[in-house]
């Protein structure tokens, strides 16, 4: 399945609907990053600049822009997102970033340590109305069975589980630290993209970056500590887990969505994922 490039004509369709930026001062540059279910793009004028995002296809995945919305302003009233110029009707501009998207190679010690500590700022109380984790799981699966895909048995079991582990004072969560989300402006790291954000236990983000980093248990001993959290072994690990159920919902999902390629097989993902959660951990 091919994936139409973004056109600058939707860009700017948005941007006339926000108010003050239907003017003929600015100019539109196609951004580096586009992401697999949104079009990114520079707004600039003078010395001013704006990154806008618009979203596509806002069900594809069991997104709400609403919620991507609220979490987006949360996150920058957290001081961990770009401030909010606009956020509505999965249109979103923000401030510029001047920096670069991370890679895994760079999910160094170092920078593993600054990312416990960003996540850390990020886990601020979670506004009225985000979803959990497993919500989130249980739209994407939703999706993909509702474009024919078949599920496989057992999950509901996986989804007990983590429903059972759900906290009584949840917190913001991204759901989606994966280093393509992560930008670094030189002095410090910036989250974007939380349209999969929601309201859980920050373990599953600090476990994701465990993953990401592909860290072994010293490794793991240090996130939990420079995050503030060094005797949450059990949670950290149940978090781990279950993040092979979400991984394979969004690759189900994104199969029956887009067709998986030579390139990437998000079926053959999907599979490997849900394979892995035989490997339960220890109560």
């Amino acid at each position: 399945m091919t994936r139409a490039l973004p056109t600058p004509s939707r860009a700017w369709s948005a941007l006339s609907q926000i108010p003050g930026f239907d003017r003929d001062d600015l100019i539109l540059e196609r951004a580096t990053g586009q992401g697999l279910n949104n079009e990114l793009w520079r707004v600039s004028s003078g010395s001013q600049a704006w990154a806008l995002r618009v979203g596509q296809s806002a069900d594809a995945l069991g997104q709400d822009r609403a919620h991507e919305a609220l979490a987006t302003e949360s996150a920058a009233a957290a001081g961990v997102g770009p401030p909010v110029v606009h956020a509505r009707a999965g249109v979103l501009l923000l401030d510029w970033v001047e920096g670069r998207t991370l890679s895994h190679s760079d999910f160094d010690a170092d920078t593993v340590a600054r990312m416990a500590r960003l996540l850390r700022a990020a886990h601020v109380p979670a506004p009225s109305g985000l979803p959990t984790l497993a919500d989130r799981i249980e739209r994407m699966l939703a999706r993909a069975a509702s474009r024919g895909a078949r599920v496989p048995d057992g999950l509901d079991r996986a989804l007990r589980r983590i429903r059972a582990s759900d906290t009584a004072a949840p917190v913001l969560t991204h759901h989606d630290v994966w280093p393509n989300n992560v930008m670094d402006d030189g002095d410090r790291l910036w989250l974007v993209d939380w349209e999969f954000a929601g309201a859980g236990d920050g373990m599953f983000d600090l476990a994701t970056v465990a993953v990401a980093a592909g860290l072994e248990s010293d490794g793991e001993r240090v996130l939990l500590g420079e995050y503030g959290a060094p005797h949450d072994a059990r949670r950290f690990a149940e978090a781990r887990w279950s993040i092979g159920l979400f991984e394979g919902a969004w690759a189900l999902a994104m199969h029956t969505f887009r067709g998986s390629t030579d390139s990437f097989d998000y079926a053959e993902h999907a599979a490997a994922q849900f394979a892995g959660l035989k490997n339960e951990p220890r109560s």
